[in-house]
């Protein structure tokens, strides 16, 4: 259904989890030449009060001509924690679809922390665990950005987050994939993702992104992803609209993004903190295989 202004509206999201593969799932839909995908990976419409201020023509602004393409689609990765953007997200498209990755938790949790230190969003703690106790009223937190990067074993409560979307939209409205897939079985992950679309097969060339890496300079990571740093600040002050639009498409933040980060191994993970993040999971993972019927996500020791 078009606006006022003649676009029509998006109608796929790609929520999350953060660090579960969800860029690899979006390049896969970027290929599809029945997607319409936006010009940015994520659009932050639904989860920054500021930007969903500015109404449906800056989620728009966006995107190109889409009058030719079945699926419209986006992603913001905020979303799966943000209990307050879901009935904004129905009263824009009621017939949304939801797209939602399922890493195995502590997995997730661990890169999440890892990204997290690495960006200068919070010190080390003195174990990886420690966050439990760092985190524990991250759920009061109004600001999701700073939840979504304090909040490592937090997000990873997915069916506890996804119960809130079922008390909107349909279950069949969401697609769950648990992440391993995209590794295991490619193929499988595709042809359930197009299906859940309507969409027709297509070649797809499959690429793992969004690797673990740091930082080169840490002070420009957070020029580039702090919204509130005095250079974004500045920008959006000064810069005309339709100049700030050109820069998006170039992709110009993208690749300095990218050429601003360099490959590093993954710090092991102790045996005796993966067993204690397993055991803060154990409940939630039951629950999702239960209710959701969700396999595959991990695998648990129960002795």
């Amino acid at each position: 259904m078009p606006d006022r202004f003649g676009h029509r509206k998006v109608n796929t999201l790609v929520i999350g989890a953060g660090r579960s593969g969800t860029t690899t799932i979006c390049n896969i839909l970027e290929q599809h030449p029945e997607v319409c995908y936006s010009v940015v990976k994520e659009v932050y419409y639904f989860s920054i009060p500021d930007l969903f201020r500015r109404g449906e023509g800056y989620l728009h602004s966006f995107f190109g001509d889409c009058s030719d393409r079945r699926v419209i689609a986006t992603a913001d990765t905020y979303l799966l924690i943000d209990y307050g953007a879901i009935r904004r997200i129905h009263a824009y498209n009621p017939e949304m679809k939801i797209i939602v990755m399922v890493r195995n938790p502590v997995e997730r949790a661990y890169s999440s922390y890892l990204y997290s230190v690495n960006n200068g969003h919070h010190e080390p703690y003195p174990q990886f665990t420690d966050s439990m106790e760092a985190e524990a009223a991250i759920a009061e937190e109004p600001d999701v950005v700073k939840r979504n990067n304090l909040g490592h074993f937090y997000a990873g409560l997915y069916c506890r987050h996804l119960d809130q979307w079922l008390k909107v939209f349909d279950r069949s409205r969401l697609l769950i994939l648990p992440t391993a897939w995209l590794k295991e079985d490619p193929g499988r992950t595709v042809s359930e993702l197009f299906g859940f679309l309507d969409l027709p097969a297509a070649d797809i060339d499959m690429k793992w992104l969004n690797k673990h890496a740091i930082p080169r300079s840490r002070t420009l990571e957070k020029i580039l992803i702090n919204r509130e740093s005095l250079f974004r600040r500045t920008v959006r002050n000064m810069i005309p609209a339709f100049i700030k639009n050109r820069i998006i498409r170039s992709h110009l933040a993208e690749w300095v993004f990218s050429m601003n980060r360099k490959a590093a191994p993954v710090p092991e993970l102790s045996d005796e903190e993966r067993r204690k993040a397993e055991w803060y999971f154990r409940e939630d993972m039951h629950r999702l295989e239960q209710k959701y019927n969700v396999r595959g996500v991990w695998k648990m020791d129960e002795t």
